[in-house]
């Protein structure tokens, strides 16, 4: 304590004060960049883990880590990327809930299947992974059997279109993942473009006249 007070009566706390501000705010631009890229690559990363993991809702992660990055990193990325982004991810869970319903049609169900499957599927998040692979073809064979009066047997094969709505429904979420990864990169390199160009542009220009 008595050093501490000698070096505030003699100034030194001030000086030393001003250094650590001076670095903090030196050394802040790269913290915020880090922690901007890490949170935008983990988002892209979970967002191609929730392709073949439903419970991962892996639109919305990758929106929410592209938006962060964008507020964290406002020069990056444009807001009309984030805004595509946005209607990307609307997409992506537009394709989860309905792709599960048109395999069941395919396989000769009746409105009756695809709600049922739809309606599985809702419950179905709330089993974890099982209940989101399962949850579909039970709520499909349920309501061909109950609500449609259909054999066992029909019902089954709408139960396994459900099974292979899951698999269309995984395709094209992956094709709207790598929609918004490719949106990103081409953001990226033309807003690095226009940055440059208007550098260039804003150079001064040497006078050679006497």
């Amino acid at each position: 304590m008595i050093i501490i007070e000698a070096i505030v009566e003699g100034g030194g706390w001030t000086g030393w004060m001003s250094v650590v501000i001076e670095w903090a705010i030196g050394v802040w631009p790269c913290i915020c960049a880090s922690v901007a890229w890490g949170v935008l690559l983990a988002a892209i990363f979970l967002g191609l883990i929730g392709v073949f993991v439903p419970v991962i809702p892996g639109g919305i992660v990758f929106f929410l880590g592209g938006l962060i990055h964008k507020l964290m990193l406002p020069d990056v990325f444009t807001w009309w990327a984030i805004g595509i982004l946005g209607a990307l991810m609307v997409l992506d869970r537009l394709v989860d809930f309905f792709a599960t319903a048109v395999g069941t049609k395919w396989f000769g169900g009746t409105k009756w299947g695809i709600i049922g499957a739809l309606v599985g599927g809702f419950l179905g998040l709330f089993f974890g992974i099982f209940g989101i692979l399962i949850g579909p073809v039970i709520g499909a064979v349920a309501f061909e059997m109950i609500w449609a009066k259909r054999h066992p047997k029909e019902a089954a094969r709408s139960g396994v279109g459900a099974g292979v709505g899951f698999g269309l429904s995984a395709v094209g979420r992956m094709i709207v993942c790598f929609m918004m990864m490719g949106l990103l990169v081409v953001d990226f390199v033309v807003e690095d473009e226009v940055v440059e160009s208007s550098d260039g542009a804003e150079a001064p220009s040497l006078d050679l006249t006497d």
